[in-house]
């Protein structure tokens, strides 16, 4: 999509992408202003993508860290339901359930 734009002078400029803009910087204001005017869109253009590699990052270790806890969750769940087993059974094996209840400690300690 192209952008139109009035000038001081009163002259119109139709811009269609970034390098007519740059064009009409040098043209206007000389060949120093072209290339400040680069630099800094350099300068910008290494942020955004230092800024997006970061959220990038940030969002793999976050995604990362979910699906550890989905794991943990769902072994919690697995121990649970060995839990109720035995508590069902007409004789309660203490030391097993005991051993269950130390490994669910221990996927909690080791999400936190």
């Amino acid at each position: 999509m192209a952008d139109v734009i009035i000038l001081k002078d009163g002259s119109v400029e139709t811009i269609f992408e970034p390098k007519d803009f740059k064009y009409l910087v040098k043209k206007y204001m000389g060949y120093d202003a072209a290339g400040y005017f680069e630099k800094m869109v350099d300068e910008l253009q290494e942020e955004a993508d230092y800024t997006a590699a970061k959220v990038n990052t940030d969002l793999g270790c976050y995604e990362s860290s979910l699906e550890s806890n989905t794991a943990c969750f769902q072994e919690i769940l697995e121990v649970m339901e060995q839990i109720k087993s035995i508590l069902e059974a007409p004789r309660i094996n203490k030391k097993k359930l005991f051993n269950l209840v130390e490994q669910v400690e221990k996927e909690i300690k080791n999400q936190i």
